[in-house]
């Protein structure tokens, strides 16, 4: 649950997306076959992350669970994605 957005862009598979995102700080990715992303909070307490990033066709959807800065993760996420990517489409579901 929170703010939900989908992010499109050109990469060439999602192996190359999911390396991008593997360097976000903080970034934890879950187990295989997923391409999914939880970024801050605090695992060890089962407390939300902050957001929450899946890797799909065409791009990747974001999640913005309102707890701490998942709006600046939002920006931190679209920037590496520009620099690897080029143009970015972000669109708020």
């Amino acid at each position: 649950m929170g703010i939900e957005y989908r992010l499109q862009f050109s990469a060439p598979d999602p192996e190359t997306v999911a390396a991008v995102l593997r360097r976000v700080p903080g970034a934890r990715e879950s187990p295989p076959p997923d391409r999914r992303f939880e970024i801050g909070g605090d695992e060890t307490k089962q407390e939300w992350p902050w957001a929450t990033v899946q890797v799909e066709a065409g791009g990747a959807y974001f999640c913005n669970h309102c707890g701490g800065p998942g709006r600046a993760l939002l920006g931190e996420v679209v920037a590496r994605l520009v620099a690897s990517f080029g143009p970015v489409v972000v669109d708020e579901l």
